[in-house]
């Protein structure tokens, strides 16, 4: 096929830079759609679904996991994306759930904790069971992200266990945690920015790029990576097996992998970047932030969200659906 047609792009709201996709457009005379799904998992449904399949999606790690498992995700030809140069070496090599970048590259990547806002919430709070201790006082104005991983694995680290456990006992406290906040959240929601910009919710589970978001917006809010430790996440650009469009998918890749846009793409989103040339093109107020760029001592605690065996993924699908 021809570069020529449309390009669907599978992505979350708000999650990409318009500017950048204006000058795809114009460079390339290749016009881009936006399918926007709420969270990873109607992502997956959708890639599942007959019917057309979107160009390119940027997958969390898991779902590009279970994506490529599935047959769903093509399999990259590097020597079409020449800017995978700039790409850090520990996001190309060795990645959990996808050594190679066999079927997906960088594109940003994040902590997983809690913001909140400070001019409604007065306590200071550093760590999961402040989150969950808090919940009950401002009861209705919490919200969690609509995201298994990330909330199962809050309530593991609170009680001391690993992101990724998968035990029956374990399972069974976070889920008794699980149940006692349940009652006092205003949503399970991952598009929660805007009921935190719009006075809705003040304690909000989510990622650091939302809260300097807000911040850079005036909205008075402080992110928390729990004392107990939490999650450090990737989300990735891909190309569906089925792309109508291949040959546009992959020169709006290559687009996107190059620094400059890359940078902009970081400004735009406020989570890091995994392009080495682009870190340096940031401003320094930017890339020296420990909200968006941790520091050694903090990622030391945080754990990637590593494939899970069979046994296991089902407990947690268990236990989400219990909760959900």
């Amino acid at each position: 096929m021809t570069a020529a047609g449309q390009i669907t792009l599978l992505i979350w709201p708000d999650y990409i830079d318009p500017q950048n996709l204006a000058d795809f457009e114009q460079q390339t005379g290749i016009p881009v759609r936006l399918e926007i799904v709420p969270s990873a998992v109607e992502m997956v449904e959708r890639m599942r679904a007959p019917g057309p399949a979107p160009d390119v999606l940027v997958p969390p790690e898991y779902a590009a996991r279970e994506l490529s498992e599935e047959g769903l995700l093509l399999e990259l030809d590097h020597s079409r994306l020449p800017n995978l140069a700039h790409i850090e070496n520990r996001f190309k090599e060795g990645r959990a759930y996808d050594p190679d970048c066999r079927w997906s590259v960088i594109k940003d990547w994040g902590t997983t904790g809690f913001l909140y806002r400070t001019d409604r919430i007065t306590e200071t709070l550093n760590s999961w069971a402040d989150f969950w201790a808090l919940a009950a006082k401002y009861s209705g104005r919490v919200s969690v992200l609509d995201s298994p991983g990330e909330v199962i694995g809050a309530a593991l680290k609170m009680r001391g266990r690993s992101y990724n456990a998968v035990d029956a006992p374990a399972l069974a406290k976070a889920q008794a945690d699980l149940e006692r906040l349940k009652p006092h959240l205003h949503s399970f929601e991952t598009n929660y920015r805007p009921l935190v910009l719009n006075d809705e919710v003040w304690l909000a589970l989510g990622w650091n790029g939302d809260a300097a978001a807000l911040k850079a917006v005036g909205v008075p809010v402080r992110y928390v990576v729990p004392a107990e430790g939490s999650q450090v996440w990737e989300d990735d650009w891909a190309i569906a097996r089925a792309a109508p469009h291949p040959e546009a998918a992959y020169a709006f890749l290559n687009f996107m992998l190059d620094p400059k846009v890359a940078a902009a793409e970081a400004r735009y989103t406020r989570y890091a970047t995994g392009n080495r040339q682009a870190l340096k093109l940031l401003e320094a107020g930017l890339r020296e932030d420990p909200a968006t760029y941790p520091l050694p001592g903090v990622l030391a605690n945080l754990e990637a969200g590593l494939p899970l065996d069979a046994a296991g993924a089902k407990r947690r699908g268990a236990l989400w659906t219990a909760i959900r």
